[in-house]
């Protein structure tokens, strides 16, 4: 009970919070926040990090997020036999791409004016690599560490994901394919999406588990 009363809690913040970053992206303009980040970030990584970041950004990218979803699932299957579980992670990373899309259309905010051709093939607001990867590498460690029994096991699965997805916002404001703002947005609306359905998949086991015992074998 406490752990759930805990996931609402941190739910409803993560919602607040992009509640916010949502309002402030659709006046178009960079915000000081914006400003006062990307100075900061770009005083710190400079053009000789460009190459890492640069591979960084391609594990939040379309191939990279397909390898490790697929390698995940693979997971899923062969060790726990969870088919509950291989659904939800199919459908959250899914549909939380299309979510993103769909964010991006309704806020219509336009990429950085000085973002590389190459890269600004969509809107700006969220950062799909934020978004989905942050959606992607946690709901990946929430499944690793469930198979886990020791606790220091389980905070290192979560500071690998936290990094991997802290990186991945970084290398889009290095890169500056997006606002900081983007990345911040992208990461709460991943982390409320990503409570969500391990709240779903917490709600499926607790209300049909002989169901799902009989369908796992």
């Amino acid at each position: 009970m406490r752990k759930a009363k805990g996931m609402f809690i941190v739910l409803g913040l993560a919602l607040v919070a992009s509640l916010y970053f949502m309002v402030s992206a659709r006046s178009k303009e960079p915000s000081v926040l914006d400003e006062v980040l990307a100075d900061f970030v770009m005083s710190i990584f400079q053009e000789p990090s460009y190459p890492f970041f640069t591979m960084i950004s391609e594990l939040g990218d379309k191939l990279g997020i397909g390898i490790v979803a697929l390698l995940v699932l693979l997971w899923i299957w062969l060790k726990k036999r969870d088919y509950i579980g291989m659904v939800v992670f199919v459908l959250a990373v899914g549909l939380g791409n299309e979510v993103s899309k769909w964010i991006k259309e309704l806020v219509g905010r336009e990429r950085p004016v000085f973002d590389q051709v190459d890269v600004a093939e969509s809107l700006s607001f969220p950062s799909g690599h934020a978004m989905v990867g942050f959606i992607l590498y946690m709901l990946a460690a929430h499944f690793l560490a469930e198979n886990v029994k020791s606790n220091g096991v389980k905070l290192a699965i979560g500071l690998l994901a936290f990094v991997i997805v802290l990186l991945i916002g970084l290398s889009r404001i290095v890169l500056q394919a997006h606002f900081p703002t983007d990345v911040l947005g992208g990461y709460t609306i991943g982390a409320a999406w990503t409570i969500l359905w391990i709240i779903f998949y917490d709600w499926m086991y607790e209300r049909f588990p002989k169901k799902i015992e009989a369908i796992t074998g």
